[in-house]
């Protein structure tokens, strides 16, 4: 993928042959825009879902990416800076059921890592992940994140994640 355009405070990533994902980073968003993200974030990923007060800060202090099929969301990630220098933190991935199981959430994760690899001094991309969902974790790990720290607990008792990273320069994760 590479990135073909950028207007209106829009950078846009192109698949190479049409009908695919297109990745865009957004650096603002329109009111019609917020309202579709927090609808399709909430059906998507329930209470943990981004919304009208999160997202418009993510997209610009962040970085917000929607995938769009045919110029329609399909799926949307929320990245954010970590306080350790070098590092972001994926806050959220997901596609809206009804795309799901086409290869969508890895082109998009895969257009986001191509993305966040030409921004600055960023050295790793991290996430957290139910150690139960192994569809996760397969897509994650299919696209060079590694396991780098098991966190109990970390969303309350039982609620436990696993912390995955992955290189956007050269080097270890």
């Amino acid at each position: 993928m590479r990135i073909s355009h950028r207007l209106f405070g829009r950078a846009a990533i192109d698949a190479a042959q049409p009908g695919s994902l297109a990745v865009s980073l957004l650096e603002r968003l329109e009111p019609a825009e917020l309202e579709e993200l927090e609808r399709y974030g909430r059906e998507s990923l329930g209470e943990a879902a981004l919304d009208r007060w999160q997202l418009p800060v993510v997209a610009a202090f962040g970085f917000l990416f929607v995938g769009r099929l045919a110029g329609e969301t399909v799926a949307s990630a929320q990245v954010i800076r970590c306080r350790r220098e070098g590092d972001l933190y994926m806050d959220g991935l997901y596609v809206r059921e009804r795309f799901r199981g086409r290869g969508l959430g890895g082109a998009l994760l895969q257009g986001v890592l191509g993305q966040l690899a030409g921004q600055g001094s960023f050295r790793r991309l991290l996430v957290t992940v139910d150690p139960g969902n192994a569809a996760a974790l397969a897509l994650y790990r299919a696209r060079g994140f590694r396991v780098v720290d098991e966190m109990p607990h970390f969303y309350g008792l039982g609620a436990d994640r696993l912390l995955l990273a992955a290189a956007l320069k050269d080097g270890p994760a």
